[in-house]
């Protein structure tokens, strides 16, 4: 079956570039792992950037139902929507340093992933609007539009990684000082939670 054996392929690319990385691994490599030819390989991907950005996605899919399942215990909106980003941001980081990208090859890829992403992206901001959502009923914050709200905070997380990714000097993503925007992050949110907070909301533990 074709698809039985794409996921064979993304299988043996995962390993492949959890111990090689990304600029290192070939489809040879590839295709050596899951017993194919290298010509094989390209009647499934169209070449290495295909299959990596699936296997991101697929990994990234989990991770990030994984990370909603623990935020639900985490109490407090604003908690809550900070641990999420923070810890969504953390991941990023591993990512890039666990496949050993260049700065060149994350710009490349990050226009065919963008689109991609897109239904993972829709996903985490049902979330945040969701925790928004619980706020407005607790009273922690008043009344407004947690869809909108919702997508401008992604919008901004995603913003502050790029805009990082963009200036910087270093050739590596991992040499990113990931801690600059993590204060960015929460210093952003925080405001725009301080706007909606009520003055009457129940303190945070």
């Amino acid at each position: 079956m074709k698809d039985d054996k794409r996921e064979r392929i993304k299988t043996a690319a995962a390993e492949c570039l959890a111990r090689f990385g990304y600029e290192k691994t070939t489809m040879e490599d590839i295709a050596r792992r899951v017993g194919l030819n290298k010509t094989s390989l390209y009647y499934y991907f169209e070449n290495k950037e295909a299959i990596f950005i699936e296997v991101v996605i697929e990994e990234a899919q989990l991770f990030i139902g994984a990370l909603q399942a623990k935020i639900e215990s985490v109490s407090g909106c604003r908690r809550r929507i900070l641990t999420y980003l923070s810890e969504r941001l953390r991941y990023y980081r591993k990512v890039v340093n666990l496949h050993n990208l260049s700065l060149d090859t994350l710009n490349r890829v990050q226009p065919r992933f963008k689109a991609l992403y897109q239904s993972v992206l829709e996903r985490e901001t049902a979330f945040i609007k969701h925790i928004l959502e619980q706020g407005m009923q607790s009273g922690e914050i008043r009344d407004s539009h947690p869809g909108r709200l919702a997508h401008a905070i992604m919008t901004v997380a995603d913003a502050l990684k790029h805009t990082a990714c963009c200036q910087t000097d270093a050739p590596w993503p991992a040499e990113i000082d990931y801690r600059a925007i993590d204060s960015d992050l929460n210093l952003i949110v925080g405001l725009i939670m301080d706007g909606m907070a009520h003055r009457d909301a129940p303190p945070q533990t």
